[in-house]
């Protein structure tokens, strides 16, 4: 004999099926995430690797006729280049990263 919850024992056939649905849903649910989880879809890979950055722009730009004069020739070893970015400045690139050494002149500020 198989124990049926209470509320299955309606005396409405209709809401003894939809209630039955529900609960087979339910299931269905469950057991498609178990599954998914199980076959390890949706997870990133954990070897991956980001992307390399793109490479530095040594050179830098050509400053224009209303930048300030440039602080150095050299500085941490790396030449000194003008960016525009942020308004223009003068600075470093190193790691890939741009280390500023002048404040922006367009604002004469941060």
């Amino acid at each position: 004999m198989v124990n049926y919850p209470k509320y299955l024992d309606s005396p409405d056939p209709w809401s003894r099926l939809v209630k039955s649905m529900t609960i087979m849903c339910r299931s269905l649910v469950v057991a498609c995430g178990l599954t998914a989880g199980a076959l390890g879809l949706g997870a990133a890979q954990a070897g991956a690797q980001p992307p390399p950055p793109p490479p530095a722009p040594v050179v830098g730009e050509v400053p224009p006729a209303w930048a300030p004069p440039k602080p150095a020739e050299v500085w941490a070893g790396q030449p000194v280049v003008w960016n525009s970015g942020w308004g223009g400045r003068w600075g470093v690139w190193i790691n890939g990263g741009f280390i500023t050494l002048t404040s922006n002149p367009v604002t004469n500020g941060g």
